[in-house]
Parts: C-alpha cells; sequence; structure tokens
C-alpha cells in the first residue's frame, strides 16, 4: 500500500516527557506526543492502522493526527476535515438531546414511549424513556434480531417494522441488552418532543452552535458530501449506506468530536446535575447495576471514574473516551475494518500515565 499521510494542523507536543526505558540513555527522553506518533507509524507501517487519533491530557490536546486515506480507490488521502462515519457514538448525542428536552420541560425521562408515539401497541406498554436511554426496554434489535437492516433503511423503516412485533426480549427495566431499535425510537421521541426532526435538531442545536463545521446527518440528501469511505481490512468497500439515525447515523471529525467532548463535559449543553445523570450505571429491578449510563458506558480505572462508547459498523470502527478525575480524553476513528482499537487503546492510556510501551511487532 502506498504510505499516505496528512499531517492535521501540526503535531502538538506537550513539556513533559518520559522515557521510552528500550535501551536508550537514561538522559534520552520523547514527549507524549512523540510516543503517540511512534505507535501509530509502528501501526500505519504495519498496513493496519488507517484513520485519525485525537488524544487530550488535561483537557489540551497533546496530539491530533491523520493516516493513510478517505477513499483507497481514488487515492485520496485522509485530512482532518474529512469526517467519519461514528457509528454508535452517534448514541451519545441522542441521548443528550433528550436530556436537554427534559431540562426544557418538554419531556420526562418517566414518561411513557406511547405519550409520544400513541400507535405503538400493547406490546410496548410500561417502556419508559429511561428503559430506551439504558438499553433496558426489552425492544429486539433491528440490526441484529431482526436482521432487516438494508441500503436506505430509515427510522420510519424501523419504526414499522417493531410495530408488529408481538412480544419484548423481556419486561422493561428486567434486563440488559443493547438494542439499536431503542435509539431510533429515541429520535423519534425527540422530533415529537422538540417540533422538529432530529436531523434539523443536530445540526441547529448541536453541530452549529459549537462550530462542528464537519459533522453531519447521513441521508439521501447528504450521501454526497465529502465524506470517509469505508473498506475491509483488505482495502475493498465496505461502506455505510443506512438512513437510521438515533442510534448512529452520524457523520464527524476527531476536532468536532474534542469540541462536543468539551461542550458536554463544561456544561454548554446540559448542565453538571444532568450530566451526574447521564454518567451513572443504570439500576436494573433486581437491583444490580449495569455499566451503562445514557449513551455512555461507565467504567473506572486507577485514577478514578472514566466514560466511553466504541462504535462498530461497515467498515468503521470507532471510540471516544473521558476519564472524568484526570481530564484526559481519547478519540480514535478507523475506516479499515481495524480490529486493534482496544489494543491501541489501553497503550494510548499507558502513554498517558508515563507507562513504558512496547509498539507493535511488524508482520
Amino acid at each position: 500500500m502506498k504510505k499516505v499521510f496528512s499531517l492535521l494542523l501540526c503535531l502538538q507536543v506537550i513539556s513533559s516527557s518520559l522515557s521510552l526505558g528500550q535501551g536508550m540513555s537514561g538522559s534520552f527522553t520523547l514527549s507524549k506526543g512523540d510516543l503517540i506518533e511512534d505507535l501509530l507509524f509502528s501501526y500505519y507501517d504495519n498496513l493496519q492502522f488507517n484513520g485519525s487519533v485525537l488524544v487530550v491530557e488535561n483537557n489540551q490536546i497533546i496530539y491530533e493526527n491523520t493516516f493513510g486515506f478517505a477513499d483507497f480507490e481514488n487515492e485520496e488521502p485522509l485530512d482532518g476535515e474529512i469526517p467519519f462515519y461514528l457509528a454508535s457514538l452517534g448514541k451519545q448525542f441522542t441521548a443528550a438531546a433528550i436530556i436537554k428536552l427534559e431540562e426544557e420541560g418538554k419531556l420526562s425521562l418517566d414518561d411513557d414511549l406511547k405519550k409520544f408515539l400513541p400507535m405503538m401497541p400493547k406490546t410496548y406498554d410500561g417502556i419508559k424513556i429511561h428503559h430506551l436511554l439504558t438499553h433496558t426496554a426489552g425492544v429486539p434489535d433491528y440490526i441484529n434480531t431482526l436482521e432487516i437492516a438494508r441500503p436506505g433503511l430509515t427510522n420510519m423503516d424501523v419504526y414499522e417494522a417493531l410495530v408488529k412485533l408481538r412480544s419484548l426480549n423481556s419486561l422493561p427495566g428486567n434486563k440488559y441488552r443493547y438494542s439499536n431499535s431503542g435509539y431510533v425510537l429515541l429520535a423519534m421521541v425527540a422530533q415529537v418532543a422538540a417540533g422538529q426532526t432530529i436531523e434539523k435538531y443536530f445540526q441547529e442545536q448541536i453541530f452549529d452552535v459549537f462550530e462542528m463545521n464537519n459533522s453531519f446527518v447521513y441521508s439521501a440528501a447528504t450521501k454526497d458530501r465529502l465524506r470517509v469511505k469505508g473498506y475491509t481490512s483488505k482495502n475493498k468497500p465496505d461502506d455505510y449506506d443506512l438512513e437510521t439515525v438515533g442510534d448512529g447515523g452520524i457523520y464527524s471529525t476527531a476536532r468536532d468530536l474534542f469540541k462536543w467532548e468539551q461542550a458536554l463535559n463544561t456544561g454548554k449543553f446540559i448542565s453538571k446535575e444532568s450530566l451526574d445523570k447521564v454518567y451513572t450505571q443504570v439500576v436494573l429491578t433486581n437491583g444490580r447495576t449495569r455499566r451503562y449510563g445514557y449513551g455512555w458506558e461507565i467504567g473506572s480505572n486507577s485514577k478514578g471514574k472514566l466514560v466511553y462508547h466504541d462504535g462498530e459498523l461497515a467498515g468503521f470502527r470507532t471510540y471516544i473516551e473521558r476519564q472524568l478525575v484526570t481530564d484526559n480524553a481519547i478519540i480514535i476513528l478507523t475506516n479499515n475494518s481495524f480490529s486493534q482499537v482496544a489494543d491501541l487503546r489501553n497503550t494510548l492510556v499507558k502513554i498517558l500515565d508515563g507507562r513504558l510501551i512496547a509498539l507493535p511487532i511488524e508482520k
């Protein structure tokens, strides 16, 4: 593969540094930004990584770069302004929109789904907005269970399939089971409560407000916009082609996601009190908790609480994480079915923590 990469803006390097500790002189040190650069070049040189990475320490970007192609057929190189499909990272936008609408008094998380979608059959009795947000509503997933996914599939297509169901996977609140369908229904609820389409809501209330100029909702009207295309690990086309929104449907860049992450965590979109609810693990009816809040996975490490989410569909693999105590963040966007996102994330955390790392072994 021809090696093409573009530096996004400039490589930002911080003053703090650490030793590689791999046979070098004790006086020779590399910045964390340098270590991240070496790590990503190692993946890239092994023909593995194709995408964009942004790393934040103490709310400051210490690394931002893109590697590879946005379009392999035409050998169009990536740059920081070409948006990737976010896959399930889009759920955090839907969840935040719902919380914002609650703050505005337009809905309550305890409202029944049928208050906003009254034509839903009796099967859906007892489902509240809270259940949909936390994947505890029992609604079967349209991608992995109903298997109706096809090019051009819309929210209305999913809705029409859901109203035909005669049973749920479980009673509302009883079990956690990841459901893209639930977030499609949330997008429809948000539309009713806001009085505008979810696409327009995202554009006007989020993308425009926070100057996320390279972010948009994928639809028949936007499908021809400049965007990154998806591929298999062998660089064969495996592009995104659904038109659902709420569970996904959003294209964005690492820099735009940083703007969103900052807006969310500084109280510029929803209040600190509301954000605490977003970052709280769901409690099931049996009293057990599940490590999911409202559109985010909830975890912890030695430094304290962290929130994160990954995404995977077609050729796209994506990840976002914020460590709430240290104000560190990691954003990874790829378009070549990159299978080592978790390994890359773990190594980036080691670099942020000042621990020694080992570069990937060449094939």
